[in-house]
């Protein structure tokens, strides 16, 4: 407290007072000069003019340098200004021999008290002019001492109270701006601390979808091989946990996303009466498989094309019946549906209610939060990350909408949400959302560059780029991909499927190259897709600006490629 209290006295003490009370004792002391020398007849007259000129010019001279004086220096300048000021007042006493020129001294006692909160600065103001007063009063003895006496110590008294509303209101100005520097410090830290593990995520996300690449993409291609009954169970068992295994990923990947502020919701024209048919219909199995009965239930549709993000709609809607098939034992799971026409946009609601296990009060109000499930007994006996309701309540909060939960322990719950929809126009209409179904394409005569540094990787992209009929080869680096393309004479490649963390000479700088005809003026101009298992706003962006013309993140969807590459094989 006392390193405190000395720096309350030596920091910001005159909260920026410096600059108006020069400036006032300035335009005060210009006029007295002028009223000295007009009403003032007696021999002292040019004494107190010169006196006044002195410390209206000084004023001046303190008021335009303010700025650049410490503040710690301020309140010693502002106590030289008040002596000066009561040394005017004592000379005029002195000269005129007139006791009520007394009355400038109790002004410029309670303006010392108003001003300094600096208890020694305030001790000397007073001690100057109380001795000052006395030395005048004793030498000159001037008539009614004791009444100005008492008038004196009156103003001193004023003055000291004054002093301590100075002195608190400038302590507590720096306590806040202390507490304000701390809020900002920690309000950094925080921010900074959110980056290093949104990056942490993502940089984990990113090591691990690279090997998922491999895993779900062999598995797909080994399903459509020709297998026994007994084996396409085993194929489908380690199918549905590499999927598993994905959705936690994805769902880490999200939140990173999330907290980044680079998640994005796309506005795209989809039919939601189909959204929810095909959302019940995918979790028809888990529900059946358990026992329980899902239902849907439509209530108020008054059109069923609709303007908005149906990926994560859906995302939403599997988070909450995922959860609600994992934590009821028996019963029923319905969903309720409907859409409300507001002025400006259409708003979707949907309650989700079940019979299952339900949640406790205490918990209730942390079930949105990250990381966070019921209890630990609900993570070891059901698993789960904890993120699935986190990223589903602020998925809605993008969207414009809201989440909320109903539920008693034993009994079940029911969870509300809400997201703002807009009508179909001319514009969204053509940017429907895609259907799962590719037509047959045939790219028999494509011939494509890969280059990727991963074994595994190059073995999946070349079944499937195989299994389309597409020529291909591979370079395992950037600068390996230049070599092929400058002996190839721009003719052999029809397109570059080019993987962005490399060695020797990553995806980024070889598209940079490319594209300035380090590889010869001839394949310049090529189509390049990005591979990547970063699938961050920012780095589709890096990606973009490098040069390259598409983007496919990891595991690589076969429809998402089949669908770029008639793309750019019509192009």
């Amino acid at each position: 407290m006392n390193r405190q209290g000395s720096k309350i006295q030596s920091v910001n003490e005159t909260m920026d007072l410096l600059r108006p009370v020069a400036y006032f004792f300035a335009v005060l002391y210009f006029f007295l000069t002028f009223a000295h020398f007009f009403l003032l007849q007696e021999s002292f007259k040019w004494i107190m003019c010169a006196s006044a000129l002195v410390t209206a010019t000084v004023s001046v001279v303190f008021g335009l340098k303010a700025a650049k004086i410490a503040s710690a220096q301020q309140s010693m300048v502002i106590l030289m200004l008040l002596l000066m000021a009561s040394s005017n007042s004592l000379l005029h006493l002195w000269f005129s021999e007139s006791p009520e020129q007394t009355t400038n001294i109790f002004v410029t006692l309670i303006a010392s008290g108003i001003v300094l909160s600096n208890r020694y600065h305030w001790t000397v103001a007073m001690l100057f002019n109380w001795i000052g007063w006395l030395v005048v009063n004793i030498t000159l003895e001037i008539a009614l001492v004791q009444h100005f006496f008492f008038a004196m110590a009156m103003s001193t008294l004023l003055s000291w109270f004054a002093h301590l509303a100075r002195k608190k209101l400038v302590e507590k100005q720096l306590e806040l701006e202390i507490e304000r520097d701390l809020a900002l410090e920690h309000e950094q830290e925080a921010m900074a601390a959110t980056q290093a593990k949104s990056s942490f995520l993502a940089n984990m996300s990113h090591e691990i979808r690279t090997p998922m690449n491999g895993v779900i993409n062999m598995i797909e291609l080994v399903s459509q091989s020709k297998l026994d009954e007994k084996q396409k169970n085993f194929i489908a068992t380690a199918k549905r946990s590499a999927e598993s295994l994905l959705v936690i990923i994805n769902d880490i990947l999200d939140f990173s996303k999330i907290e980044a502020g680079e998640l994005t919701i796309e506005q795209v024209e989809f039919d939601l009466e189909e959204l929810f048919s095909n959302v019940i219909h995918d979790q028809q199995f888990a529900a059946t498989s358990k026992g329980l009965t899902l239902e849907l239930a439509k209530q108020n549709l008054p059109q069923t094309r609709v303007v908005g993000d149906p990926y994560r709609i859906i995302q939403v809607l599997n988070n909450l019946l995922s959860n609600a098939i994992k934590f009821t034992k028996s019963g029923s799971i319905v969903v309720q549906y409907d859409l409300q026409m507001l002025k400006e946009h259409l708003r979707l609601g949907v309650n989700v209610s079940d019979t299952g296990i339900g949640v406790s009060e205490d918990a209730l109000p942390h079930l949105f939060d990250a990381f966070s499930q019921a209890d630990m007994s609900t993570t070891r006996k059901f698993g789960g990350t904890g993120l699935g309701l986190a990223i589903t309540k602020q998925l809605c909060e993008l969207m414009g909408g809201s989440i909320a939960v109903e539920s008693k322990l034993g009994e079940g719950s029911t969870f509300r949400f809400s997201v703002k929809l807009a009508a179909p126009t001319a514009a969204t209409s053509l940017q429907q959302s895609p259907s799962e179904n590719s037509p047959d394409y045939n790219f028999a005569n494509l011939r494509i560059l890969l280059v990727e540094d991963n074994h595994i990787n190059q073995e999946v992209m070349l079944a499937i780029l195989e299994s389309l009929e597409i020529e291909v080869e591979i370079a395992n680096d950037g600068l390996e991909a230049l070599t092929k393309l400058a002996d190839s004479q721009g003719a052999n490649f029809d397109l570059i499927l080019m993987d962005c963390q490399m060695p020797n000479l990553d995806g980024y700088q070889a598209t940079r190259r490319i594209r300035a005809g380090d590889a010869g003026q001839e394949v310049s101009e090529i189509p390049i897709i990005a591979l990547t298992a970063n699938t961050m706003n920012s780095e589709r962006e890096k990606c973009l600006e490098a040069g390259m013309n598409e983007y496919l993140s990891k595991p690589i969807s076969t429809n998402a490629l089949t669908l770029l590459l008639a793309k750019y094989q019509s192009a």
